[in-house]
């Protein structure tokens, strides 16, 4: 920080403001936080912990939103939903609902996950209705054959 957030005086890397005092510690803190959980988020993501990844860097996003952060969460977010296409088009809707979560805290208000999570849900309910529909129509072909022959079960 180079300049007091109180009156905009330069600071020079003091932590108390020689204009009007203010004691930026906290301040401080709080960057220097930001940065560690940042510079966690991006070990995390090397090692291919993309999950610790995301919380980390959502701690670093509360701490300070830097342009940094913003720019490796955008990454993060565009990799994943990669993931996600990838999940879907396995027909892994669970798993692929699990990583929208994780996914959310980091941009809740974001119109591309909205729109990937309601596709997800409606496949998951196709998918459902798919179950049931087989289901039924392999209890009806029991029922069928229990009728014709009543002695195979």
């Amino acid at each position: 920080m180079e300049r007091c957030p109180c009156c905009k005086a330069r600071l020079g890397g003091a932590i108390l403001c020689p204009r009007c005092q203010a004691d930026l510690s906290k301040v401080f803190g709080a960057e220097q936080s930001a940065q560690y959980w940042l510079a966690k988020a991006i070990r995390f993501w090397e090692e291919d912990e993309t999950e610790q990844s995301l919380k980390a860097l959502e701690l670093s996003l509360r701490f300070k939103k830097t342009r940094l952060a913003f720019v490796f969460r955008d990454f993060l977010i565009h990799q994943q939903c990669r993931v996600i296409l990838d999940l879907l088009t396995q027909k892994q809707w669970l798993p692929a609902k699990q990583w929208f979560y994780s996914l959310r805290l980091l941009l809740p208000h974001s119109k591309l996950l909205q729109q990937m999570h309601a596709f997800t849900d409606y496949l998951l309910v196709k998918n459902q209705e798919h179950a049931k529909s087989l289901y039924s129509r392999n209890q009806f072909n029991q029922d069928i054959i229990e009728l014709v022959d009543p002695n195979c079960k």
